[in-house]
């Protein structure tokens, strides 16, 4: 496991990166190409915080209230998962959520666009 610097909206993260295999496998080459994409596009895709604020508005707006001023108080980035996947690249951010400390939230990014937020077990 790796050390990497991002910039999650707005604020700087050093974030684990995990790459789904068993002690015994190889990464594959797939998949650090996969990390290679998600990293060179990060600052873009990862820039606005819109979707996961409107993830949790839809999902904890009575805890919240109408307006999340500042994500942080709700959402933490953790690490980075890259999916084991020769066809597609499967990358996800892992986050702590205020509002689910079991399952946390997971931002599923395929060929470097979200395309789901959910709980972590979304990225199984």
């Amino acid at each position: 496991m790796s050390k990497e610097k991002f910039l999650i909206w707005g604020r700087a993260f050093e974030l684990n990166v995990q790459y789904d295999c068993y002690e015994d496998e190889d990464i594959l080459p797939a998949q650090k190409v996969a990390f290679a994409f998600f990293k060179g596009e990060a600052d873009h895709i990862l820039n606005s915080d819109q979707e996961i604020k409107k993830y949790c508005l839809e999902n904890n707006g009575a805890e919240i209230g109408e307006v999340i001023d500042n994500i942080f108080k709700y959402v933490i980035p953790v690490s980075i998962f890259v999916k084991r996947d020769e066809k597609k690249h499967v990358v996800a951010v892992m986050c702590n959520y205020k509002f689910d400390i079991e399952h946390g939230i997971a931002l599923l990014f395929v060929n470097e666009k979200l395309v789901q937020i959910g709980s972590q077990d979304i990225v199984s």
